[in-house]
């Protein structure tokens, strides 16, 4: 249906703008109140572009000036927040440092780790070479839960393998297992760490950025997960520092001291 609206122009832009929006047949009432806004606007234009001295050009001015200003506080610099806003820069300071007290707690516990696992790693190749080796180089133990002769894999030796082998010599499977376990589980502990590591620089970077600093809220959130973070830390270095896995070994399947679970660390 073509619409009259050669003699009202507004209204043709009135209806332009609703009729892509509307669903099923055009209702009047909206076209109307569509047609009332554009031609307000139309006309507020108009008398802005022929008297820039009136009333609506002076509030319009103040409007750009306060959304303005607006802007430029949510982009301000990281220097201008800091020398301009108080609890900011608390807050960035409060951040700041416990940031570097979590880099530091877990470089430490880094440190700890590879040195347990380079221990832990010595033992299990010393244990290795104090049983009794196959021509194909698989290590010979006994596994006393299954009275079952396995290599350094787990996986049962034949008893046509075990030919010739000197069996009194042959240690029990289970200080190997647990040394083992130890090293896998600092492995996995230092993968989390390194992790970590990337995750406080990342984000000190972020609150150390001068054009596009981390906002206040933000800066007091990443403060509480550094400190925590930083807590985590030194219970894995805690936990590194308890007496070697794998002391005192013995054919009668004895170990020492080997961390468990026990000490277990929550998960964040």
């Amino acid at each position: 249906m073509k619409q009259d609206t050669d003699n009202f122009p507004d209204l043709e832009a009135a209806f332009e703008a609703v009729k892509g929006l509307l669903f099923g047949p055009v209702d009047a009432a909206t076209v109307k109140l569509k047609f009332n806004e554009v031609v307000k606007d139309a006309k507020d234009k108009r008398e802005v572009e022929t008297n820039p001295l009136s009333a609506l050009a002076h509030a319009r001015d103040e409007r750009e000036f306060r959304d303005r200003k607006d802007r430029d506080q949510q982009h301000m610099t990281l220097r201008a927040l800091l020398a301009s806003n108080a609890a900011y820069r608390a807050a960035h300071e409060n951040a700041m440092a416990a940031f570097a007290a979590a880099g530091n707690a877990i470089d430490e516990a880094i440190e700890a780790g590879e040195q347990a696992y380079a221990d832990v790693s010595e033992k299990i190749e010393d244990y290795l070479a104090s049983t009794p080796q196959l021509k194909d180089g698989r290590y010979v133990m006994f596994d006393a839960k299954d009275g079952i002769y396995k290599d350094q894999n787990f996986e049962p030796i034949s008893e046509d393998d075990l030919a010739g082998v000197d069996k009194q010599a042959v240690k029990p499977i289970l200080p190997y297992e647990r040394m083992m376990e130890w090293k896998a589980e600092v492995g996995r502990d230092l993968d989390e760490l390194r992790g970590y590591s990337v995750e406080i620089g990342d984000r000190k970077n972020q609150a150390l950025d001068d054009k596009n600093p981390t906002q206040e809220e933000q800066l007091k959130d990443d403060k509480e997960w550094a400190e925590d973070l930083r807590e985590r830390a030194e219970k894995f270095k805690e936990k590194y520092e308890q007496p070697a896995v794998g002391q005192e070994l013995t054919a009668k399947e004895e170990i020492a001291v080997v961390p468990t679970s026990a000490t277990a660390i929550p998960k964040l």
